[in-house]
C-alpha cells in the first residue's frame, strides 16, 4: 500500500492585494502543486487539514475541483482542520468535500484511522475529541490485529512533535490521548499538520509525524507498506516557478507568516522500519 501526504494548503480566496497579478500567481501555484501531488502514484492522497484559509466554500469547491477535474483518479482524503471550520458548521463543509467527520478504513495490510480535531471557534485553535469519537477510538486500537495503523489528525498530541508545547498547536493538553493509543499491540503512526515544520518523533511503538504547510515546504510525504519494512520518504516538489509564485501572493494572504526552518532536521525527513524487528521486539514484551 502506498499513501500520498501532503501538510496545510491554506488555498485562499481572498488576498489582502487584489491585483490581478497576485491572484493569478496564486492560482497557478496551486493548480500546478496540485497537479504535481496527485501525479504521485498512491492508493490515497490524503491532506492533514486546513485545506483551505478562511473556511469559505469557494476555497473548498476550489480544492475539490482541480481534485475531481484531475486526469488522474484519486482516493482523496482530507481531516478537518482549525482553519477548514472557521466559517461553517462541519455538517455543512463535509457536504461539499463529501468526506466523513470521523472514519476507520482497513485495507489487506494496514489500518488507516481519520480523526475530526477542530473546533468550531476561530479564536481557540487548538484541537480537541469528543467524547463520542474518544470512545469509538478506543474501540478501533483495540483491535487485535498484525496490520500497521496510520491515524490522521489536524493537530499533534501534546509535547510530541516540534512546537506542539506552544499555546494552541496541538490537542488539548488535558485531553491526554496518549493512554488510549498506547493499548494498540502493533506498530503505530500519528500524522498531522497544524504547527508548519517537519518533524519525526518516536514514543514506544508510536511514530509521530508532523509536516509542515506546502506554502513553506512544496513536498510530499510518500508512505510505503511492504512485507519487510516501512517506509515513509519526503517527495520535493518544489520549482524555481513555484517560487516565484509563492513569493507573489503569500505575504497577501491574511495572518499568514511563513516559518523559519520548516524543512526541520534531517531526521524529520524521512524514516524505514524494518517490520521484522518490530514484530520481535512485540513478542519478547509479551
Amino acid at each position: 500500500m502506498r499513501l500520498a501526504i501532503i501538510g496545510d494548503l491554506h488555498y485562499p480566496d481572498e488576498l489582502l492585494n487584489n491585483k490581478v497579478l497576485i491572484k493569478d500567481a496564486r492560482d497557478a501555484f496551486y493548480e500546478q502543486f496540485m497537479n504535481l501531488f496527485l501525479s504521485i502514484p498512491a492508493d490515497y492522497h490524503i491532506s492533514v487539514g486546513d485545506m483551505v484559509h478562511a473556511g469559505e466554500f469557494s476555497e473548498f469547491n476550489y480544492i475539490m475541483g482541480k481534485i475531481k477535474d484531475s486526469k488522474h483518479s484519486r482516493r482523496f482524503l482530507h481531516v478537518l482542520g482549525n482553519h477548514d471550520t472557521y466559517t461553517y458548521p462541519k455538517e455543512e463543509i463535509l457536504s461539499v468535500t463529501r468526506q466523513q467527520r470521523y472514519s476507520v478504513i482497513e485495507e489487506t495490510n494496514a489500518i488507516i484511522i481519520l480523526l475530526d480535531t477542530a473546533r468550531e471557534n476561530r479564536d481557540d485553535w487548538s484541537g480537541t475529541l469528543d467524547d463520542e469519537q474518544l470512545t469509538w477510538l478506543e474501540a478501533q486500537v483495540k483491535r487485535k490485529s498484525e496490520k500497521p495503523l496510520f491515524v490522521f489528525g489536524h493537530h499533534p498530541l501534546y509535547n510530541t512533535t516540534a512546537r506542539s508545547t506552544e499555546p494552541m498547536m496541538s490537542l488539548d493538553p488535558s485531553l491526554d490521548i496518549w493512554p488510549i493509543l498506547k493499548q494498540w499491540q502493533g506498530v503505530g503512526f500519528y500524522f498531522n499538520g497544524h504547527n508548519h515544520v517537519h518533524s519525526i518523533v518516536r514514543k514506544e511503538n508510536w511514530h509521530f509525524i508532523q509536516t509542515a504547510s506546502i506554502l513553506d515546504i512544496p513536498a510530499a510525504r510518500i508512505l510505503t507498506v511492504l512485507e519487510d519494512e516501512i517506509r515513509l520518504e519526503m517527495v520535493n516538489l518544489a520549482s524555481e516557478q513555484l517560487s516565484k509564485w509563492s513569493s507573489l501572493f503569500t505575504f497577501s494572504i491574511f495572518d499568514y507568516e511563513k516559518y523559519p526552518q520548516a524543512e526541520g532536521e534531517t531526521r524529520d525527513q524521512e524514516l524505514i522500519i524494518n517490520r521484522l524487528q518490530m514484530d520481535r521486539k512485540q513478542v519478547d514484551q509479551q
